[in-house]
């Protein structure tokens, strides 16, 4: 649904790696990402900024902090459910875009029904055992 509402969607190499492991305990959603999304190597520079924030911000997820890096550097949009590293992502300067914001275009553009959106968000909690806050 992600690459309907945007051309290019991307996913580091750590994200890459923690999706990996749903693979292990026999999901496969993980391959269906990893046919539709385009997987973004990150630079030497990338890296070491990679290395030092990492170190600054160690109760944020790799993936989150390599994905911040990377959209940092190269102008992308930033997404996540983890409240946390979307408020670093906001303080390092890198474009945010709402879960709300992609649930509602997902709507807007018509990919999804309200329905399926809310069908959506409701796997999410029980599959992630949270409540997410989103307003559509």
């Amino acid at each position: 649904m992600l690459t309907q509402l945007f051309r290019n969607v991307g996913i580091t190499p750590m994200v890459y790696e923690e999706l990996q492991i749903p693979l292990m305990y026999g999901y496969a959603f993980s391959n269906e990402i990893f046919n539709k999304a385009e997987l973004v190597t990150i630079s030497e520079e990338e890296q070491r900024d990679y290395l030092k924030l990492r170190e600054e911000h160690s109760k944020i997820g790799k993936g989150e902090v390599e994905s911040i890096v990377v959209c940092r550097q190269r102008g992308f949009l930033f997404s996540s459910f983890d409240k946390k590293a979307v408020s670093m992502a906001k303080e390092f300067g890198v474009n945010v875009i709402t879960a709300g914001a992609i649930f509602n275009g997902f709507m807007k553009k018509g990919i999804a029904t309200k329905k399926e959106v809310l069908k959506i968000l409701q796997d999410i909690e029980t599959s992630d055992n949270r409540l997410l806050e989103i307003e559509l």
